[in-house]
């Protein structure tokens, strides 16, 4: 029997008291802090060098190719009539998609990215005009405030200017150092890019790495469904299961397997990092998860750079790769998700 069967019966009783939940990023803008829905975050950049051909409107910052197309970089502060302060070589970039339009923010920070009970979130007290703020909820006993990116997004492409709030590209960095890291930090993207494009997250040869205490590994992107944080998601223990098994976790409806990958492999005393990720395994067929202390970079791996090791039990489920002097050990996902000691019979 599946393990995740098995937990299916002892857990089944709170799929009825979940409640409902949504995922969001939590970024701050000057001194305020805002969440954006995580299903509209593309991507998040470095602050890199704008163009600017033209006169623009003053929330625009600037203009930036992203996935082939010229998008816009706003700055908010002025759409929200909020006090304009400067952003700084720390600042980021938010990408975002709503309704296929693709456009950006800038943002101070990024703060976290949290599983939030719709049920804690409260709706405006007011309307507006344009109803930029949709609902708000307390994050870390500070205001949060939920930003409606549809309404933001209207703005941006409907609006030749906002009414005489500072310019925002006046508020980007001018001295030369800056200019000179914007300017690198905009070869650097233009130069992955131009090898990677967009489609990146697919190809075959994008492995994420993240390490278990003091070992390194990595997953072929392909092979990874998605990434949840253990501390946002409860943890049943399942008896009578091996070590390895830390147990399983409810994630949108799917009983997921969580795996120790150092006892898996290595045998090494089972360990639980509370603050860790989980990285969820490509598979229609088995939802089994891996429990990683921390991601790390995206790595392109070609497979002439890849070391098959010594097969264990006729079965090669870890390769390994050397960069920089760092030793990765490369998991074969499809060849583990065949491997019996993964159900209980």
């Amino acid at each position: 029997m599946e393990i995740q069967n098995q937990i299916a019966e002892i857990l089944q009783s709170e799929l009825a008291s979940q409640k409902p939940e949504k995922i969001y990023a939590i970024v701050s803008i000057a001194e305020d802090i805002y969440a954006l829905d995580a299903k509209n975050v593309l991507e998040v950049l470095k602050f890199v060098e704008l163009s600017r051909p033209e006169r623009l409107p003053s929330h625009i910052v600037g203009l930036f190719e992203y996935d082939g197309r010229i998008i816009s970089v706003a700055d908010i502060k002025s759409v929200l009539n909020i006090e304009p302060t400067p952003y700084d070589l720390n600042s980021k970039i938010v990408i975002i998609n709503v309704d296929d339009n693709i456009f950006a923010i800038m943002v101070n920070k990024v703060l976290d990215v949290k599983r939030v009970d719709l049920n804690r979130i409260q709706k405006v007290p007011y309307n507006t005009e344009h109803n930029f703020i949709e609902s708000i909820y307390d994050y870390n006993d500070s205001q949060c405030n939920i930003l409606n990116l549809s309404a933001i997004n209207n703005w941006i492409i409907n609006n030749p200017d906002d009414g005489g709030y500072k310019n925002g590209f006046d508020l980007i960095p001018k001295d030369g150092y800056s200019l000179e890291i914007l300017h690198e930090r905009k070869l650097e993207y233009i130069e992955k890019t131009s090898k990677n494009p967009y489609a990146i997250l697919s190809d075959k040869d994008e492995f994420v790495s993240f390490s278990v205490s003091d070992n390194k590994y990595c997953i072929k992107m392909n092979d990874i469904r998605g990434f949840y944080k253990l501390q946002e998601i409860k943890m049943t223990k399942v008896p009578c299961t091996p070590e390895f098994i830390l147990g399983l976790v409810n994630i949108k409806g799917d009983f997921v397997c969580i795996v120790d990958v150092k006892n898996y492999f290595h045998s090494q005393k089972p360990y639980c990092n509370p603050t860790g990720t989980i990285i969820v395994l490509n598979s229609d067929e088995f939802k089994i998860g891996i429990l990683a202390d921390v991601i790390g970079d995206n790595i392109q791996i070609k497979p002439d750079e890849i070391v098959t090791l010594k097969r264990q039990e006729n079965r090669n489920e870890l390769m390994q790769y050397v960069k920089d002097g760092e030793i990765y050990l490369i998991i074969n996902v499809p060849e583990m998700l065949s491997n019996d000691k993964l159900f209980v019979r």
